[in-house]
């Protein structure tokens, strides 16, 4: 009996051991977040699972967080271990949440499939209250016609960003137009309603095959005031009493799915068409048209317009077989335009001719299809004259008839005669002249200044970030003095912590700069900081939001605090 206890026990907590998969809610709306909770009970290790099959219908926005707890009922121990996500809707109608693959504690186990019904996005006027939109110029173009897509955020309700993903379109080249950062807003009426509005991203795509295509969506999730619900009415509901029972709540928006109809080039497309659509100027030149033998010019070609100016390619040039050409370096220098991608692409040669004369350098032809007027056109450069002269070698070879070998043996056979006697020193009777020590002395310093200054440039940079990290706070502190507004308040907080810590990235928020703190600046200080930063977000992103007029005050404080204590 004392052998087969332990046995027996093993064989209950086999048998005890349970995986359940359950969510908060199975009701919702498509933009509204949920909680998918899977929990093991008496388990030795957390579970493990892959969430790929739920995929296709759901998006992860957070998560997993782990969980263990313990309970004792009846003199009798359970345990369980839960890992929890936050998840939301990928289209409407009713959606399963598959059974997925468990493992636990080497076991391999299953779940069993929740259903959800998925609403469109709540009532019409919550969906008024609160979207997201893509606008487009246009819904048909040719391959490499420039699109402009502008995403919007539509609100009529207190709410704060917390995060946005960005669209990756198939089928298209993508190049940012606008990006701002933090997001204005400014006010505007649709049919007869006042919304705040602020466009979070503008963008130029450009079709790169036939077809019909598909913008993915762009995503942002927001948090977002609403009032308490209370059964009952009391003295409390007066709008007096309105900001003590509102709660946050977090809901996803996603801009509609569009489709892009694009067509193919009109018959006629010339033999040296490399792909450039759009309207286009094209010149060159050389930085001098003379030039010995030799010696190096410089080539410069430059494409002027407005299109897919990254998307092709120049025609070989076929330069004069007796030049020695390297291979181009490009530079291009985007001109910054709202709705059009305009810029400058740059070419440079560098060009030794070998031989003297005159040459030409190639006439440059692009061809390119102008969808304003669906036609393609030829765009050319003029031919550049090139003027070589013969080397400085050759000219002293053909007036002298020696080669350079031969004049340096003849330079060493001329002897020079003095017409004066020599001015003759005696021995000991003077030292080396000052002229010689002073020529020493500068002749050292310069072959040692370019080490000295090289260590201390190596120096300066070594301590750069040290030297940022001390000026931090003192710079904060005068920008907060200098611009007390909620905007520069934030950038100022943000700009601080990145140069006291030298933080490698520039997308700062409440919660990556709690990941990134967390264990250098003391707990409590920390939960300070974040409040600070969660309030500033509400000032600046919520519509009608007035604040304290004191926030600048708050934050130099607390960013007292904060360097004190690093």
């Amino acid at each position: 009996m004392r052998i087969l206890a332990p046995i027996l026990i093993l064989l209950q907590m086999a048998v005890g051991q349970t995986i359940t998969a359950s969510v908060d809610v199975n009701q919702l709306a498509v933009n509204e977040t949920f909680t998918f909770k899977i929990e093991a009970k008496d388990a030795d290790n957390l579970p493990q699972v892959n969430l790929f099959p739920l995929e296709k219908d759901f998006t992860v926005i957070s998560g997993p967080a782990q969980q263990t707890s313990y309970q004792f009922i009846n003199g009798e121990a359970t345990s369980s271990k839960s890992l929890t996500w936050t998840l939301v809707p990928n289209k409407k109608g009713k959606l399963v949440i598959p059974s997925l693959t468990v493992v636990l504690d080497g076991k391999r186990l299953k779940t069993k499939p929740i259903p959800m019904n998925v609403k469109s996005s709540g009532s019409v006027t919550q969906k008024d209250e609160l979207f997201l939109l893509a606008e487009i110029d246009k819904d048909e173009a040719f391959v490499g016609e420039q699109i402009t897509v502008t995403y919007k955020l539509y609100t009529r309700v207190q709410m704060s960003l917390e995060d946005i993903k960005y669209p990756e379109s198939v089928g298209f080249w993508s190049e940012e137009l606008s990006v701002p950062r933090p997001p204005r807003f400014n006010q505007t009426t649709i049919s007869g309603v006042q919304y705040n509005v602020a466009t979070l991203y503008k963008v130029a795509l450009f079709p790169t095959k036939t077809g019909e295509l598909e913008l993915t969506p762009m995503t942002a999730r927001c948090n977002v005031q609403v009032k308490t619900r209370r059964r009952q009415r009391g003295i409390f509901d007066d709008p007096f009493f309105n900001n003590f029972f509102n709660e946050t709540v977090q809901k996803v928006l996603r801009t509609e799915p569009r489709k892009i109809r694009v067509k193919p080039y009109p018959v006629g497309q010339p033999a040296n068409f490399t792909g450039a659509v759009g309207q286009f100027k094209l010149k060159a030149a050389v930085d001098t048209d003379k030039v010995k033998a030799n010696e190096a010019v410089t080539y410069y070609v430059e494409l002027e317009g407005t299109g897919n100016l990254n998307m092709f390619s120049l025609p070989k040039l076929n330069f004069p077989d007796n030049m020695e050409v390297f291979p181009p370096t490009s530079s291009f220098e985007q001109e910054q335009l709202w709705d059009q991608f305009t810029g400058k692409m740059k070419w440079e040669y560098i060009l030794i001719p070998r031989q003297a004369g005159k040459v030409f350098l190639p006439r440059i032809e692009l061809a390119y299809f102008d969808p304003n007027d669906k036609q393609f056109h030829t765009i050319s450069s003029r031919s550049v004259e090139l003027n070589i002269s013969p080397a400085k070698d050759n000219l002293a070879s053909t007036s002298s008839g020696f080669t350079k070998e031969e004049i340096a043996l003849l330079g060493q056979d001329i002897h020079y005669n003095f017409t004066t006697p020599p001015a003759w020193i005696e021995r000991g009777q003077r030292g080396i002249p000052i002229w010689v020590w002073t020529s020493y002395i500068l002749a050292a310093g310069l072959f040692l200044a370019p080490v000295t200054l090289s260590r201390y440039q190596q120096q300066r940079i070594t301590t750069a970030g040290q030297r940022m990290s001390h000026r931090a706070l003192k710079r904060a502190l005068q920008t907060l003095k200098a611009h007390p507004n909620v905007d520069d308040v934030s950038t100022a907080i943000y700009t601080y912590l990145q140069e006291r810590w030298q933080l490698r990235t520039d997308n700062l928020d409440p919660l990556s700069v709690e990941s990134e703190l967390r264990g250098i600046i003391p707990p409590e200080l920390l939960d300070e900081l974040i409040q600070l930063l969660k309030d500033c977000d509400a000032e600046r992103y919520a519509p009608g939001a007035t604040g304290s007029g004191n926030i600048a005050n708050r934050a130099m404080t607390i960013l007292k605090k904060v360097d004190g204590h690093a």
